[in-house]
């Protein structure tokens, strides 16, 4: 009888626990604009779907990998290069920690480099390597120059319209701090710094209500 008590706690208390997960998914906003203006009800704006979210990339061990297979999975998203000694190094530290976060999940953690050219599939393989990547669920992206770009902007708002003035020509881009937060519907729901400690477990409190 006590046994089964226990058990019927333990269930209730699970019950109870994913309910909240779901209202404070419902307190996550939906964005759809490099404004990041925040909306709370679904936007039109879905990252994978579309022709681009078909565009064909590498992961660090050389298989194929489209943004459409994320279909379904929450994800997190950022931009890196391997040669940078700035930014990406506590950004790469960052999302080491979110992986540990969603250890057994679903969740899918993805890195674009932003210099496909110089990173191909064996630096981001040493690389992750290096670093304790897990080529499972965390993913290096390499491949179309002009894809990884079209999906920073176009896909996850990643850039900036100050950081491209700045660089004096309409086709630059430099790499990002933001890190975000994409839903199994492909929504957009969290925008944060990843050089930030206090930005990057908001973003894990924020996956747990999606996850």
């Amino acid at each position: 009888m006590m046994r089964r008590r226990l058990v019927g706690a333990m269930l209730l208390s699970a019950s109870l626990s994913c309910a909240g997960c779901g209202a404070r998914a419902a307190e996550l906003p939906y964005y759809s604009g490099r404004a990041f203006t925040p909306a709370w009800s679904k936007v039109s704006h879905v990252v994978t779907s579309g022709a681009l979210a078909d565009e064909r990339f590498l992961d660090q061990t050389g298989a194929a990998f489209t943004i459409a297979s994320l279909r379904g999975r929450v994800h997190v998203a950022s931009f890196i290069f391997t040669r940078c000694g700035t930014i990406c190094p506590a950004l790469v530290a960052s999302m080491k920690k979110v992986q540990a976060a969603v250890a057994g999940t679903s969740v899918a953690l993805i890195s674009y480099s932003v210099t496909p050219d110089l990173d191909p599939v064996d630096v981001l393989r040493d690389f992750g390597r290096d670093r304790g990547v897990d080529p499972a669920r965390w993913k290096l992206l390499t491949g179309n120059p002009s894809a990884v770009v079209r999906a920073a902007r176009e896909l996850y708002f990643a850039d900036d319209d100050g950081m491209r003035a700045s660089l004096g020509e309409a086709g630059a881009f430099l790499h990002t701090e933001k890190v975000l937060l994409v839903d199994a519907d492909g929504h957009i729901r969290g925008v944060y710094n990843g050089t930030q400690p206090f930005e990057i477990q908001k973003l894990i409190e924020d996956l747990n209500a999606l996850k």
